[in-house]
C-alpha cells in the first residue's frame, strides 16, 4: 500500500492511497470463495457454482463489497501509519472501480484537530464580579415565599373590580370585525394592575362590576401577539363573571414559623441573604471561568476544523433543532437558520477554547486518575438520583467513560489557567445588578459550559465515506 499525504490547510489532510491489484485480488477471491459456499444458481449443487457463472450473476455485487472493504481497511491502516487522527469520516473525491491487474486508487480528504502550540496561559488578567446582596434581594425572596403560602378567596363585600383582584372573565378581540387566534379567552383570570395583559387592557377592567359586559377599542403592540393583530386597533368584548383576592400571609414571627425551620423572622431573612450569598458567589465563580476561557482563546489564535464548528452549533441548538424537524413551518426554518449563524461565533470560540484546554492539558502533563473520575460518577449519581451501579452500567453502554474522563482533564486544566491568572475583584453597583435582574427576568443567570467534544480516542470508518458524485374547557392563550 502506497499513501501520500497533502496539508491543505492546518485542519484538513489529503490522502492519496493506492493498493496493490495483488491485494485487490485476494479480496476478490475470499469474496467469491464465501459466495460460492451461499449462492443458488438454477442447474448448480450448492456449493458447486462456478467462479465464471457467479462473476456472471454477481460480479457487480462482489466488486462494490471488496472495494467497500478496502477503502475501509486501507483507510483505516493509512492514518493509523501516518498518525493523523480524524474527526470526522473521510471524503472521497470519487468512488474507486476496479481495472483488472491494475491498483486500487483513491483519494479521501480528512478534517483533523490542528497541531495547537499554547503560548499564553499563565498570568491571564481576568476580572472577578463581586455581588453584595441587597435588602431588596432579600425582601423579594421573602414575597415569593408569602405569595407560595397564599390563598385565593372570592370577593364578597363588594362586586366591583379594583386594583389587585383577580377578575374572572370572558373575552373576545376583534380585528376588522373579524376574530384572531389567541383573542379569546373563556373563565379566565386575570390580575388587575400585574401588568400581563396588553397595555391599557388591565385599566378597562377596574370599575366594572360582577356581570358587566364592556366594549372598548385597545391597540395591540407592534412587537408582540399574532401577526394579525400586531400594531392594530382591536375591538375588545369583556364580560365579568366573578372576583377573587390574594390573602398574603403577615411578615412576622408566625410566618417563620410555619415555614418549619425557623424561630423568627429574623433567622428566616438570615437564611435567605446567606442561600443568595452562596448562589452568587457561584455566579461569580462561573463567570470567572468563562472569563479566563474567554482570555485564553483571545491570547491563542488557533484554526478551528470547521466540521468541529457545526457539531458545537448541533449541540447548542439541539432542542431547537427537534422543534424544526417536527415543524414543517418555512419561517421557522429560516429563523433557525439565522440563529445558527448569529451563534456560529460562540461555537467557535468554546470549540477554540477546548482545543487550547487539550494543549494545556499536555504541555502540564495533566491526566485523571481513577479515583478522579470515580469521584466525578458519584458526584453525578447524587445528581441525577441515581444508583451508583447503574450509572456505571449506563455510562459504560453509551460509551461515555471516556468522554467523561476527557472532561474532568478539561476542568483541571482551566483550574490550573486560573490559578495563574491575575485577578482582579470588582463589586458591582447596584445599578448594574438591577440591570442584570431585569436582563434576566429576575430569574439568576445561568452559564451554558456545555461542549460537544471529539475524543482521540476512537474513530469509526465503518462505510462512511461522504462520496462527491452519485453512486450505483375553552381557554386560549391570551394576547389580551
Amino acid at each position: 500500500m502506497k499513501v501520500e499525504v497533502e496539508q491543505l490547510s492546518p485542519v484538513e489532510r489529503r490522502l492519496s492511497i493506492e493498493v496493490p491489484w495483488t491485494t485487490v485480488q485476494e479480496e476478490l477471491d475470499e469474496a467469491y470463495r464465501g459466495l460460492a459456499k451461499r449462492a443458488k444458481v438454477k442447474g448448480f449443487r450448492a456449493g458447486k457454482v462456478p467462479r465464471k457463472v457467479l462473476e456472471k450473476f454477481y460480479r457487480g455485487t462482489v466488486e462494490g463489497e471488496v472495494v467497500n472493504r478496502l477503502v475501509d481497511e486501507t483507510f483505516r491502516k493509512a492514518v493509523t501509519e501516518k498518525d493523523i487522527v480524524p474527526i470526522d469520516s473521510p471524503r472521497l473525491d470519487a468512488f474507486p472501480t476496479l481495472e483488472a491487474d491494475a491498483p486500487l486508487k483513491f483519494v479521501a480528504t480528512v478534517e483533523v484537530k490542528p497541531d495547537v502550540e499554547i503560548k499564553t496561559y499563565k498570568g491571564l488578567s481576568v476580572e472577578r464580579k463581586i455581588r453584595e446582596v441587597s435588602a431588596s434581594e432579600v425582601d423579594a425572596e421573602l414575597n415569593t415565599l408569602r405569595e407560595r403560602a397564599m390563598v385565593i378567596e372570592q370577593v364578597t363585600d363588594r362586586n366591583e373590580a379594583t386594583a389587585g383582584d383577580l377578575a374572572v372573565i370572558d373575552f373576545f378581540g376583534y380585528v376588522d370585525g373579524e376574530t384572531f387566534k389567541g383573542g379569546k379567552g373563556i373563565s379566565y383570570t386575570v390580575e388587575i394592575g400585574a401588568g400581563r395583559m396588553i397595555p391599557g387592557f388591565e385599566d378597562q377592567l377596574v370599575g366594572m362590576k360582577i356581570g358587566d359586559e364592556k366594549r372598548f377599542n385597545l391597540a395591540f403592540p407592534k412587537n408582540e401577539g399574532p401577526e394579525e393583530a400586531r400594531g392594530k386597533d382591536v375591538e375588545w368584548k369583556v364580560d365579568l363573571k366573578e372576583l377573587k383576592r390574594k390573602i398574603l400571609p403577615a411578615l412576622d414571627d408566625e410566618f417563620a414559623k410555619d415555614l418549619g425551620e425557623y424561630d423568627t423572622l429574623d433567622e428566616l431573612k438570615a437564611k435567605i441573604r446567606e442561600n443568595l450569598a452562596t448562589r452568587q458567589d457561584a455566579r461569580s465563580r462561573s463567570e470567572l471561568r468563562d472569563a479566563a476561557l474567554e482570555k485564553l482563546v483571545q491570547e491563542n489564535p488557533v484554526d478551528v476544523p470547521p466540521r468541529m464548528v457545526e457539531r458545537q452549533l448541533d449541540f447548542l441548538l439541539q432542542d431547537a433543532m427537534r422543534a424544526v424537524k417536527s415543524s414543517k413551518d418555512p419561517r421557522l426554518q429560516e429563523a433557525i437558520a439565522k440563529v445558527r449563524e448569529d451563534a456560529r461565533s460562540k461555537a467557535k470560540d468554546q470549540v477554540a477554547g477546548m482545543l487550547l484546554l487539550e494543549a494545556v492539558a499536555k504541555t502540564e502533563n495533566i491526566a485523571v486518575s481513577d479515583a478522579e473520575l470515580d469521584a466525578r460518577i458519584q458526584d453525578l449519581a447524587r445528581e441525577h438520583r441515581m444508583g451508583l451501579k447503574q450509572l456505571r452500567q449506563q455510562l459504560r453502554e453509551n460509551e461515555q467513560i471516556e468522554g467523561l474522563r476527557y472532561n474532568i482533564r478539561q476542568d483541571k486544566a482551566l483550574d490550573l489557567v486560573l490559578s495563574l491568572a491575575a485577578v482582579t475583584d470588582r463589586a458591582l453597583t447596584a445599578e448594574e445588578i438591577a440591570a442584570e435582574n431585569a436582563t434576566a427576568g429576575g430569574h439568576g443567570h445561568e452559564h451554558d459550559h456545555g461542549h460537544e467534544h471529539d475524543h482521540e480516542h476512537g474513530h469509526e470508518h465503518g462505510h462512511g465515506h461522504e462520496h462527491e458524485h452519485e453512486h450505483d374547557h375553552e381557554h386560549e392563550h391570551d394576547h389580551g
